[in-house]
């Protein structure tokens, strides 16, 4: 008796369990057939005191009533494609409904695969698309070809500044219905009641300003997503915000920081599309070349070789390994330092680059100097005076470690050979790395921050550096020694240094005239 209660406890737990789980999978099945209205508004906002969304979100409770609300799914979502990832959303949604760019304007409503284009059609047909009632909704696909050069070509012009030479000049972007764009420009006529300057304001929301706009903030270093208006361009420096413009513009007219000159300098570059030409590649090629033939890169490489050969390990298998570990190691260096440059406070930059510059000419100086006197050192046969060189214990350290790797085999030695290519790369910056920095300085003044184009100019640079040891290893996996690439070495160490100073020197003139 008891045992059948408990069996017919234990089958009426789990049919309840049973209809308990039909329910939930019924539940979750009308749930999935239950359409969810995608609802995205794309917007442009640089105005720091603009609401955008909260203009959209009124708009959306004039048109649909709370039980109406209550009776569909919908997700809004608000993007502002200023900001760079808004703006990767904005073009996929786009290219995913296969429209272009030219096909809508902003600000667009984006709700279940339809574009609304501007606050009178989202306001007019909003209620339509959403609840499936007759539009008037056909976007012509007219002169799109048109307006696709267009789009692909913009066409925006600079602003005319009534000033020259040295005289102070301000160039101030607003929009329209900015409250903080009002705030500042009655700020700044009084300002001028203080300070002589030449104010010039452009528009962002009119013409193709808003890419001019976006164009001068990554030609003064800027990150286009911290941008806003109101922004003020002057001299070097750009303030984006009422706050920024109040506390930072009149200390740079006082200190006369905002030379016409310079904003012109500016203006030349952006005209020009300045970026990294075919004569900065050829520099930078020439630089990693010379690079590559450091002695103390040259050393190692040349140890490693030797133990390899002693062990009967295989010279070219284990060499291109290392040789991968240097030239990802260095690639990988290169990108750090140029992130954290780009990282670094450009208005900061603006106001000290001149003792910034002088410290970096000075410096290359010096190493030109010791370059210089190495040489001489080297044509007396006085090795042991040469100065530009690793530190004897750091020497001694990479020597270490690769005497370890000779007691590896197989799979492991390779593996080790990796590490020690990226652990003595690391080790040799302090020598080798003298060029690359120098190189890099170089580039960041030639480049703008685009991350594609910098990967690629680095790529430049650590794939001519690496030519030398490409070719050596070549050499000794045949002859199986490294004798003869030691004699090369020794032979032409004087002209490596001479070398290495006349570039230097070439740095430092370069700065010092920029």
């Amino acid at each position: 008796m008891r045992k059948n209660r408990k069996k017919t406890e234990f089958f009426s737990c789990l049919l309840g369990l049973f209809l308990l789980f039909a329910v939930f999978l019924t539940g979750s099945l009308v749930k999935a057939e239950e359409k969810t209205h995608t609802i995205w508004f794309f917007f442009e906002k640089v105005c720091a005191s603009c609401h955008e969304e909260e203009n959209f979100y009124d708009l959306f409770n004039r048109c649909v009533t709370t039980e109406e609300k209550s009776s569909i799914s919908y997700d809004i979502r608000t993007y502002n494609v200023f900001k760079s990832a808004d703006e990767d959303v904005y073009e996929k949604a786009l290219k995913e409904s296969g429209k272009e760019k030219a096909d809508v304007t902003l600000p667009v409503l984006y709700i279940d695969g339809k574009w609304l284009s501007g606050y009178d059609k989202i306001e007019q047909e909003l209620h339509s698309v959403l609840f499936g009632e007759e539009t008037t909704i056909e976007v012509s696909e007219k002169n799109t070809e048109k307006n696709k050069t267009s789009e692909e070509n913009p066409e925006w012009s600079l602003p005319v500044i009534e000033a020259e030479g040295k005289e102070p000049a301000v160039l101030l972007f607003t929009t329209y219905s900015c409250n903080d764009c009002e705030e500042i420009k009655e700020y700044l006529k009084e300002l001028q009641g203080q300070e002589s300057f030449a104010l010039t304001e452009v528009n962002v929301a009119e013409g193709e300003n808003i890419r001019l706009f976006k164009e001068l903030l990554r030609t003064f270093g800027r990150n286009q997503d911290d941008g806003k208006v109101p922004a003020v361009f002057a001299g070097e420096v750009v303030l984006l915000g009422k706050d920024e413009i109040r506390e930072n513009l009149p200390g740079l007219l006082e200190k006369g920081e905002a030379p016409y000159e310079k904003l012109e300098e500016k203006w030349n570059s952006l005209e020009s599309g300045e970026n990294v030409t075919a004569a900065s590649l050829a520099t930078l090629f020439g630089a990693g070349l010379l690079a590559g033939f450091n002695p103390c890169s040259i050393s190692m490489l040349l140890m490693l070789f030797s133990i390899l050969i002693t062990t009967k390990a295989s010279v070219l298998k284990n060499g291109i390994l290392y040789l991968i570990g240097k030239y990802m190691t260095y690639l990988g260096l290169g990108l750090g330092i140029c992130f954290a440059a780009s990282r670094v406070d450009q208005n900061l930059l603006g106001r000290f680059g001149q003792i910034l510059n002088g410290i970096l000419v000075l410096l290359f100086l010096f190493v030109a100097v010791m370059n210089f006197v190495d040489f001489l050192n080297v044509r007396k046969a006085e090795y042991g005076k040469v100065r530009m060189q690793l530190p004897k214990k750091l020497r001694h350290l990479n020597h270490q470690m690769l005497k370890k790797a000779s007691h590896m085999e197989g799979a492991f030695l390779g593996i080790l050979i990796l590490g020690l290519g990226i652990a003595i790369s690391l080790g040799e910056f302090f020598c080798t790395g003298q060029i690359y920095m120098a190189s890099i300085l170089y580039l960041l003044r030639n480049a703008r921050e685009q991350w594609l184009s910098l990967l690629g100019t680095l790529m430049v640079y650590v794939t001519a550096m690496s030519i030398p040891a490409v070719v050596i290893l070549a050499v000794i996996a045949r002859t199986k020694g490294t004798g003869r690439v030691s004699d090369f070495m020794l032979k032409h160490m004087g002209a490596i240094k001479l070398l290495n100073g006349l570039l230097f020197l070439f740095y430092a003139a370069y700065f010092l005239l920029k």
